[in-house]
């Protein structure tokens, strides 16, 4: 796969750095995790949070003095959301808009090259990007505990983790489809930020507007909420079944969209 492994290539220095990060993020954070867990006075001060900060935090925050429940509030639900979502906003949405505004896209089109088979293997390599991304997190999670001899369950964090990577690849598809759309590096990439933070944003909303529940359902990121797989002690299965299915859907446009592009060559 010439283009699948000339963009890993290419992007191998940004993504060792975006997992370097967040895997001394994850580590240090379960690392600190005992002295956290003393302060007795904490869950009386989460308790008093006014609505919106609970909702950003988590709807369904858990026991803060657990290591399950001060993870999900102060890393899946927020810094690991963050920083994977900025990294997939920023190279997904650079995957077909890039190689348009430098025009080496008619160079590529000019070959035998497959439209299909172009767009697929460079989303394959975002992909494989991605995925080392949530490995690298869940390895400092993993030795994180090890340091401070906490068991935890393998099982769920890797399908906590795993429902993580599909909600972000649901992201990435539709930062794909707007690369298609838009043939500037950079409004490519902030067009998906904006829709990235969009739906952030409209999550916490949601979460407020007690009056009108039906509106959670809405939000991408209703469907990963760390705090309520915790508190079930599993990922639900219709969850990861939604972001699936917008997955494919917004795959798809962009398969159809880059089809029907024109391209002067």
């Amino acid at each position: 796969m010439h283009v699948y492994g000339t963009y890993l290539k290419s992007e191998r220095t940004a993504a060792l750095l975006y997992a370097l990060a967040l895997f001394l993020f994850a580590f240090f954070i379960v690392v600190v995790f005992p002295s956290i867990a003393k302060i007795k006075a904490l869950k009386d001060y989460l308790e008093m949070l006014p609505p919106f900060l609970k909702a950003f935090i988590g709807q369904e925050a858990i026991e803060f003095t657990r290591l399950e429940g001060f993870l999900a509030v102060e890393f899946f639900n927020t810094t690991w959301l963050l920083i994977t979502g900025v990294f997939t906003c920023l190279f997904a949405g650079s995957l077909v808009a890039e190689e348009t505004e430098k025009k080496t896209l008619e160079i590529l089109m000019s070959t035998p090259l497959r439209r299909v088979r172009f767009v697929a293997e460079k989303f394959a390599g975002f992909m494989t990007l991605l995925a080392f991304l949530t490995a690298a997190s869940f390895a400092g999670i993993w030795l994180g505990a090890l340091r401070i001899h906490e068991n935890i369950d393998a099982a769920l964090y890797i399908s906590v983790f795993f429902t993580g990577f599909v909600c972000m690849s649901a992201i990435g598809s539709a930062g794909l489809f707007i690369s298609c759309l838009v043939n500037e590096q950079r409004r490519a990439a902030g067009l998906t930020l904006l829709v990235f933070f969009a739906l952030y944003f409209f999550n916490l909303i949601s979460a407020l507007l007690d009056q009108y529940p039906a509106l959670r359902y809405l939000s991408l990121f209703h469907y990963f909420d760390a705090s309520r797989f915790f508190t079930g002690n599993a990922v639900s299965a219709a969850d990861l079944l939604v972001l699936a299915a917008v997955f494919v859907l917004t795959f798809t446009a962009s398969l159809v969209s880059f089809h029907r592009k024109e391209i002067y060559v």
